[in-house]
């Protein structure tokens, strides 16, 4: 795979209105299945990888972030440049409970909660950035 491979499926998925715990291209997905999604796609993660249940507002009553625990089993977090595919996080709430794929030109696309899948610069959530993480098998 290549860049542009990985901008076009994170943008085929843009208006995939937001449901938790899902992942249908065209229905509905959060940000963190959507991910797993892209993930599978280009076969950086098991195909029958299952993230552990939570629920959807899990990050406004608990200090531990589930999402950066999932993460660590197939990222590594990076200091250096981005690059396109690189999972980017963010806190809302108590602890890192958002992520979003870089597509390079200082933008992501993400599945907001009220928004669905939308690209986003992510100077417009700079505030909330928490760290940037590298697929390890990409």
């Amino acid at each position: 795979m290549n860049d542009n491979e990985i901008i076009n499926e994170a943008r085929s998925w843009i208006n995939t209105r937001w449901i938790h715990g899902q992942a249908l291209k065209g229905v509905g997905t959060d940000c963190v299945h959507f991910l797993i999604a892209i993930a599978k796609t280009f076969n950086w993660i098991p195909q029958n990888y299952k993230p552990p249940v939570y629920n959807q507002d899990w990050a406004l009553h608990n200090e531990e972030s589930i999402l950066l625990k999932e993460l660590e089993k197939f990222c590594y977090q990076i200091n250096s440049p981005l690059q396109i595919g690189d999972v980017l996080t963010f806190t809302f709430g108590k602890c890192v409970s958002h992520a979003g794929i870089y597509i390079g030109d200082n933008k992501m696309v993400h599945a907001y909660m009220r928004r669905g899948v939308v690209e986003s610069s992510i100077e417009h959530y700079k505030k909330y950035f928490h760290s940037a993480w590298r697929i390890k098998n990409a």
